[in-house]
């Protein structure tokens, strides 16, 4: 009988302990790998690369609109290929991201389903047990106690018992609650997350394509770069040809016209007066203003520096002689005259293109190259201010711009120095 209560007791204590282990077991905290806040991390790093990439394409696309030299293009195209590359391996990383948060949330279902069996167990040993001892028999309690406080004795221990077990098949019913519930989230973050992966996928294999695409257009334009470096030197000898020339004809005309001052000052001298106004030696100064201005109405931009200069083409420092003035988006612009003066040459060359030469009196010349068309002659005289030609890309040129120089006393000075409230790009 003794060993019968002691028996009794004792599950009654066992089921409390496994009680207990349970709930610690429901209540203990998870640590998750990947948060939130670093998917959200990725997403704006994707952004800011989706950003690159489209500013890189832009750029991209203004080259071919001015039809720059086949190295710049290059370089753009490398630099939008960098961006996509890395923008692919941050959806990579996003995409194993999700993988995570669902191999996760599989451990968390897979948990909840071993909570619920575990419970499950225990339900199932108490019930066989019950079965094998005939249950709760209040008058086999009663025959079996010795007197009356020995039944109340017993009757406790059997409350308690019961309790445990309505407390065990409680347990077993939250076990199984929770785990449907783990399930249920389980499924809808498992939908959601491939759902994006999804998407991943759509973006990973357009960025896949444009890279392959990319890589095609750099393949062929590694191709193109040796013939046009070779083009590109056959321009610029022409070009360093034209300059030669050019000076030439400006140190010649003011060679001519020092001699020609000087024979009219020995006939004025014998003819007791001065010749000079009437032999039309002073044309040019007759209708300068003794200044310049700038001869670019469309643009204050300055891309290329007058002196030595990276060579747009090969990288080689090389030697630039005068100052380039944006033109993009505006080809056709009038081109004005910096100063009046006489137009001593309006010609075309295979460097300058279409160029005007005008001659300001006392030792200046101004010098436009590059222009799509030309507004004078040779021999007319033009006053400050006036359109003397168009903006174009003509001759040995990297796009759409006006090309400018001045002259003083036979040779060449940086025209930047006349003017102010320029700005450079790319010099």
């Amino acid at each position: 009988m003794k060993r019968r209560k002691k028996l009794i007791s004792v599950i009654a204590v066992i089921m409390a302990i496994l009680m207990a282990l349970s709930l610690v077991a429901s209540v203990i905290p998870r640590a998750f790998a990947v948060s939130q806040s670093e998917i959200d991390e990725l997403k704006q790093k994707k952004a800011e690369l989706a950003e690159k990439v489209k500013e890189a394409e832009e750029r991209v696309n203004v080259l071919k609109d001015e039809q720059a030299n086949v190295l710049d293009q290059k370089t753009a195209l490398e630099e939008k290929n960098d961006a996509a590359k890395e923008a692919l391996q941050v959806v990579a990383e996003e995409i194993a991201a999700y993988d995570e948060i669902i191999a996760e949330k599989t451990e968390e279902l897979n948990a909840a389903l071993d909570r619920e069996q575990v419970q499950l167990d225990k339900y199932r040993t108490r019930v066989r047990a019950m079965e094998e001892s005939g249950g709760y028999n209040i008058l086999n309690v009663l025959m079996s106690s010795g007197d009356f406080n020995e039944f109340l004795t017993a009757l406790d221990d059997m409350e308690k018992i019961m309790n445990a077990d309505r407390d065990l098949e409680d347990q077993y019913i939250a076990a199984r609650e929770e785990a449907e519930a783990v399930k249920a989230d389980y499924e809808a973050v498992k939908a959601d997350c491939e759902a994006k992966q999804e998407v991943l996928r759509e973006e990973q294999k357009g960025i896949e394509e444009d890279i392959k695409k990319t890589e095609e257009e750099l393949a062929a334009l590694e191709d193109q770069l040796e013939e046009a470096i070779q083009a590109y030197e056959e321009f610029h000898a022409a070009e360093e040809q034209a300059a030669q020339q050019i000076a030439a004809m400006v140190a010649a005309y003011e060679e001519e016209r020092a001699a020609a001052r000087a024979a009219a000052q020995i006939a004025a001298a014998q003819q007791g007066g001065s010749a000079s106004g009437e032999l039309g030696l002073n044309a040019g100064a007759a209708t300068a203003t003794g200044s310049l201005a700038w001869p670019a109405p469309f643009s204050t931009r300055v891309t290329s520096r007058f002196g030595t200069r990276s060579d747009p083409f090969t990288g080689e420092t090389r030697s630039h002689s005068g100052i380039d003035i944006d033109g993009y988006g505006n080809e056709g612009a009038s081109v004005t005259a910096a100063d009046g003066g006489t137009v001593i040459t309006a010609s075309y060359s295979d460097g300058y293109g279409n160029y005007v030469i005008i001659d300001h009196g006392n030792g200046m010349q101004t010098l436009y190259a590059h222009m799509s068309g030309i507004a004078v002659s040779q021999g007319s005289t033009v006053s400050q201010g006036q359109t003397i030609g168009y903006v174009g890309s003509t001759g040995r040129a990297t796009g759409t711009h006006l090309h400018f120089e001045v002259f003083v006393n036979g040779g060449r000075t940086d025209p930047a120095g006349y003017f102010g409230g320029l700005s450079y790009y790319n010099c």
